[in-house]
């Protein structure tokens, strides 16, 4: 069982460390930024995820995601990673996003690369030097590339 502390607004946050959400300067965007849970629980995480994004989405009123569970999805730098990405898409008062989810059984190095890729600032550049961050830039490609197929479909 994860133990659960107060969050500013009153309500319980898994006690696992800071919320890893890292949302970009454009919500609109194909990809509005991306989240890494700590755990393949994400139920466990969405109060978290909830209060680390208020200030820029307000109350969250839905979410929906692309997968059925992450608890076997392997991480995104593993070689039987599947094709389709793990996508979250938020509607709140404030602002719709879709985010990037990021399993946890990714290695620390691309991650940190995906969330700090998908958070940017305006202006914000990155190293073209780095295999990580040319990795990360492909996987920001596909998944907003999927995003604009499953928006783009008729559901």
């Amino acid at each position: 069982m994860i133990e659960k502390a107060p969050d500013r607004k009153g309500g319980q946050v898994p006690a696992l460390g800071p919320t890893r959400l890292r949302l970009g300067y454009d919500l609109r965007s194909p990809i509005g930024g991306a989240w890494l849970p700590y755990t393949t629980q994400i139920s466990d995480e969405l109060a978290g995820l909830q209060a680390a994004g208020y200030d820029r989405l307000g109350k969250i009123s839905s979410i929906s995601v692309n997968w059925r569970s992450l608890a076997h999805y392997p991480g995104l730098d593993s070689d039987n990673a599947p094709d389709e990405l793990p996508l979250m898409f938020i509607t709140a008062e404030r602002a719709s996003v879709t985010l990037l989810v990021i399993p946890a059984r990714t290695s620390s190095a691309l991650a940190a690369a995906l969330l700090r890729q998908a958070g940017t600032r305006k202006g914000e550049t990155f190293p073209e030097h780095s295999s990580v961050y040319r990795t990360a830039r492909r996987i920001l490609e596909r998944a907003a590339a999927q995003h604009r197929d499953a928006t783009a479909t008729p559901r």
